[in-house]
């Protein structure tokens, strides 16, 4: 809840940086209770759920392997 409140819970996108934004962690947490079971609006919030955590998984596969090669190459194994 902490990510909604520090967003600032606008759920209209600005252009400007400096404008309040909803991550995709806070529209899951504002949307969830209020949506119907299986309905269209709750897939959608499953989709951004999915999307969070396949980019999350990515990115720390990533960085992962960055920190090994790193780790490998100031030990002077490679």
């Amino acid at each position: 809840m902490i990510v909604l409140m520090a967003s600032g819970n606008a759920s209209v996108l600005s252009w400007s940086i400096l404008d309040s934004a909803r991550t995709i962690t806070a529209t899951i947490a504002a949307e969830l209770a209020e949506t119907v079971f299986g309905g269209h609006h709750y897939r959608v919030l499953f989709m951004l759920g999915t999307l969070l955590f396949g980019v999350t998984f990515i990115s720390n596969l990533v960085a992962g392997q960055v920190i090994c090669r790193l780790k490998l190459k100031l030990e002077g194994k490679r």
